[in-house]
């Protein structure tokens, strides 16, 4: 897992009045059965401002409620997959360049 924030917003007295956090996931799923398996995982985060995005190809997202995003993989019999993921949220005032730039999409 990796961490870091940028994009700083101040207000008039210099205080930080906005940023972003940027998280970066490794998620490995195994099955150990002898059949097929479907599998969800459920990530929830603590702001429904943000974005997700993929760095593999392995099963599909979407998001499950205003801060819940859900993965889906389907494991074939003695197999496993690895993915990775990267989240942005935003707080304070990048909310609302958050909202802006969803209306744009």
């Amino acid at each position: 897992m990796d961490f870091e924030t940028e994009n700083y917003r101040f207000d008039r007295r210099g205080d930080v009045s906005g940023w972003d956090e940027i998280r970066a996931f490794n998620i490995e799923a195994r099955n150990t059965r002898d059949i097929a398996v479907k599998v969800e995982i459920k990530r929830n985060f603590n702001t429904q401002y943000c974005d997700l995005s993929k760095s593999s190809d392995a099963g599909q997202f979407e998001k499950e409620d205003l801060d819940t995003i859900k993965f889906t993989l389907v494991l074939e019999p003695r197999s496993a997959k690895q993915f990775q993921y990267v989240v942005r949220t935003y707080h304070g005032e990048r909310q609302q360049d958050w909202r802006q730039a969803s209306q744009l999409r």
